[in-house]
């Protein structure tokens, strides 16, 4: 089976929640997610401040379209 990919602005969303005070567990349970899978995402994307991961997706995303 192929891996389901989620969106930057999801996993962000996600490790801005349990920034926020929420567990993983809680994450993983309302979102559906297994636990590993929300572990990795605040390991990988806390030292990242959100405002700057959106404007690297902006920008990729610009240029996609100026691409065609």
């Amino acid at each position: 089976m192929k891996a389901k990919r989620y969106s930057t602005e999801f996993k962000s969303s996600i490790v801005d929640l349990y920034n926020e005070g929420r567990s993983v567990n809680s994450l993983a349970n309302e979102y559906h997610l297994a636990v590993q899978t929300v572990t990795g995402w605040v390991k990988n994307l806390k030292s990242i401040p959100t405002a700057l991961i959106l404007k690297i997706v902006h920008f990729f995303s610009i240029r996609a379209i100026q691409m065609y």
